[in-house]
């Protein structure tokens, strides 16, 4: 047994603690009782010390188990100070994510074999987890290795970009050819120390093995969970447990930093790491650096330090062939309504789950590839588990994989996978990332997604080469769509139109060339005579894809911010036909317009509107303060709170604008003034600063934005002045637009 000070010696509380233990050694035996913490501190919501009787604290769970006397929580029979006082601390372990299991003295003595009952029904799959201990004990193998010479090469240009003044880059390379060994080998090199961030726990443990193997000459821990060490020399942390802990850190700790899959890297609380430590470099992995929002992430990681994506990869033989065959179903899922480029998911599954389309995978697996191993990606926990049962009465052994499971089951679902045990696994979203099995040889590609992101992440769960394995074969299953909500497939992402059943998308060196001409001649290549696909079967692709098309355009957004008009008058003259959208694309019971350039500039010609740019944005923003109509007081706070709050560059702090209002509408009232109209959130006693910076974003900053005059920060906690706008101000416009400002409140509230 241990407690959490690490001390030797235990002593119990009371006898009751003692019965208990008792029991529980009669339960899971002496070995287990290493598992529990015996009075374990944790802190109440105000920061009042605490200790739970016992904790079992695992890398997913925090356990608290308390015995006490009877009718210690009864109100009748103690002081209501201390009821209360003892609420306090179970809600708190409640909000803290504590799972709480409860016994009385009297149970122990009266009802023994009861509660030992109990006590194996509620704690042993906790047990059975890995103990925060058993993190923190990976060891180093201290393996040697050679670098590949694409690896070599990533490495020359990441010093090349450090020895130019570069502080940041990415490092773009296909799922399975070691993006984590060469970020290793490059934060050794540079000497530092380091610290990795990943958002799954998958993807921190693996790092950490992997620099303790590669670089044992320095300590690595890990900063996740209820396991925060933060003194080794290289520290693996999930972005949660880091982006809320900066305060334990200083800013110079670390001097490299390693973001992996760094396109979530635009995320919040990535930024707020990237704010916070101080270093002198920030590299990015990623096999997929798209993001399925569009946000650029090269807007925040500047440089593509080195690339090997997926083509290239499988081109220089580091990764498996792929081959295709499209499934052809009779779902019709042409209505279904997507937001942005994700289909509405009651929707989808209103579609999808029914009998014949899982009848069609089984059907389509035991046909095909019978035997082999086999990870069927399904549209949610549900289907997954649908389809693993009818799986399972085909007599073909499978198992569905979520992050619903517990650990423990999930870890034994995935180890008898590897092992064969289970031919095929049915999963949603959980191996998107942070796992993939070589031996994987096949993949049923059955959730429909129109994100590049996605498709690429489940095709890499199986790209790595394995001994025996000849290739990646990938069934995509393709129901009717339209031309815009169309889910993506091999064909689609590869920008191959002719399809052939089981023909390569991907080959090594030129070996795809010399099987197109082997097909050309009417001949079956060797590696397909086996399979029952006609391979004189071609068909032609649609290869349409409007977020590519919509890539090269302006939105309607954009064409507003282009021209001096606001969004009501372009939404009219499009409505009315006045204007017509270059491409216009169906979004539920919404649609989205899309303009080429020379589009916007002919509407801009005809109807007399200016053009908006860099060298006139400054005039067309000190014109639009001048007319500023005004429903309420807010535009004219704004403009004066930027004015008051701006840096040198333009820029202020979202919560130094909150305070202007806050002093603002507060000052009127104080006086005896009106602050706004009655159901105005500034009439209110109380300060609400969420409420307040609601209505600052959607209503005052919304306009401002709109006509591209104001913009927010990469970091949401700031706001700028458009830089063209601000660099070209004057000290005397300035001021000026401040008594616009003063004068429009004036009017406003006829003073």
């Amino acid at each position: 047994m241990r407690d959490n000070k690490n001390t030797k010696e235990i002593h119990l509380a009371s006898g009751a603690e003692e019965r208990f233990l008792d029991l529980f050694i009669d339960v899971f035996g002496p070995e287990k009782t290493d598992k529990l913490l015996i009075q374990y501190g944790v802190n109440d919501i105000y920061g009042g010390r605490r200790y739970i009787d016992f904790a079992i604290v695992t890398e997913n769970n925090k356990v608290a188990v308390e015995i006490d006397g009877e009718g210690v929580h009864e109100p009748g029979k103690v002081s209501h100070e201390k009821y209360y006082d003892d609420l306090l601390k179970q809600n708190s372990l409640i909000y803290d994510n504590w799972k709480l299991f409860r016994w009385t003295d009297g149970q122990l003595k009266r009802y023994p074999d009861k509660v030992k009952d109990e006590m194996y029904t509620f704690l042993s799959d906790y047990l059975a987890e890995k103990s925060r201990s058993d993190i923190e004990k990976i060891e180093p193998k201290g393996v040697t290795f050679e670098l590949r010479d694409y690896q070599e090469d990533a490495i020359n240009s990441l010093r090349k970009l450090r020895k130019e003044g570069n502080t940041i880059a990415l490092l773009y390379h296909a799922t399975g050819i070691g993006k984590t060994v060469t970020a290793v080998e490059d934060a050794k090199s540079y000497g530092k120390r380091t610290l990795f961030i990943a958002h799954t726990k998958e993807l921190v443990k693996q790092a950490a093995i992997k620099f303790k193997e590669l670089w044992p000459e320095v300590s690595c821990g890990i900063y996740m969970g209820d396991c925060k060490d933060k003194e080794s020399y290289v520290v693996c942390a999930s972005v949660q447990s880091i982006s809320s802990n900066l305060d334990e850190f200083s800013k110079d700790d670390f001097k490299y930093i390693v973001v992996d899959e760094a396109h979530h890297g635009t995320a919040e609380t990535y930024k707020k790491i990237f704010e916070y430590f101080d270093a002198d470099f920030t590299l990015g992995l990623t096999a997929t650096p798209e993001r399925a929002d569009g946000e650029d992430v090269l807007k925040l990681f500047k440089n593509i330090a080195h690339k090997v994506d997926l083509e290239t990869a499988v081109k220089k033989n580091y990764l498996s062939e792929i081959r295709c065959i499209r499934i052809k179903t009779d779902i019709d899922i042409s209505n279904v309504r997507i937001h942005g480029i994700n289909y509405d998911q009651k929707d989808l599954e209103s579609k999808l789950f029914v009998p014949q389309r899982n009848n069609v995978i089984v059907d389509t697996y035991i046909k095909y590839v019978k035997g082999k191993r086999t990870v069927v990606f399904c549209a949610s926990v549900h289907n997954a588990e649908e389809i693993a049962m009818l799986f399972r009465e085909n007599g073909v052994s499978a198992e569905a994989v979520s992050g619903s499971l517990k650990q423990q089951k999930r870890d034994k679902i995935l180890n008898d996978y590897e092992e064969g045990k289970i031919e095929v696994l049915c999963a949603c979203d959980l191996l998107n990332e942070g796992w993939d099995s070589p031996k994987t040889e096949v993949l049923f590609m059955a959730r429909p997604t129109m994100s590049k992101v996605i498709y690429l992440q489940q095709l890499g769960r199986g790209t790595r080469k394995a001994e025996g394995k000849d290739c990646l074969l990938v069934f995509d299953f393709i129901d009717n769509a339209n031309m815009f909500n169309m889910p993506l497939s091999c064909h689609r992402v590869f920008n191959l139109e002719n399809y052939v059943p089981g023909a390569l998308i991907l080959g090594h060196g030129n070996r795809k060339f010399k099987e197109a001409d082997f097909l050309r001649r009417g001949e079956k290549p060797v590696e397909l005579i086996d399979m029952p696909v006609n391979v004189l079967d071609y068909e032609h692709v649609d290869l349409f894809n409007w977020n590519e098309e919509a890539k090269k355009m302006i939105s309607q957004n954009g064409f507003v911010r282009m021209v001096n008009k606001q969004s009501g008058t372009i939404s009219s003259y499009i409505k009315n036909g006045k204007i017509k959208p270059d491409l216009i694309v169906p979004c539920g019971s919404k649609s989205f317009n899309y303009f080429k350039e020379e589009t916007v500039k002919f509407y801009a010609e005809e109807f007399g509107w200016t053009l908006i740019t860099n060298e006139n944005i400054k005039d067309m923003f000190i014109e639009f303060v001048k007319k500023m109509d005004m429903a309420y007081s807010y535009k004219p706070v704004l403009l004066k709170a930027m004015l008051s709050e701006c840096d040198e560059k333009g820029v202020a702090a979202v919560e130094d604008i909150i305070d202007y209002f806050i002093d603002f509408y507060g000052d009127r009232k104080s006086r005896g003034l009106q602050a706004e109209k009655k159901k105005s959130i500034y009439n209110n006693d109380e300060i609400d600063r969420k409420a307040i910076q609601k209505n600052i974003f959607s209503n005052p900053f919304g306009k401002y934005e709109e006509m591209n005059f104001m913009e927010r920060c990469n970091d949401i906690e700031y706001v700028r002045f458009n830089k063209f706008v601000w660099k070209k101000l004057s000290r005397e416009e300035k001021v000026e637009i401040d008594r616009i400002c003063d004068e429009k409140l004036s009017s406003y509230y006829r003073e």
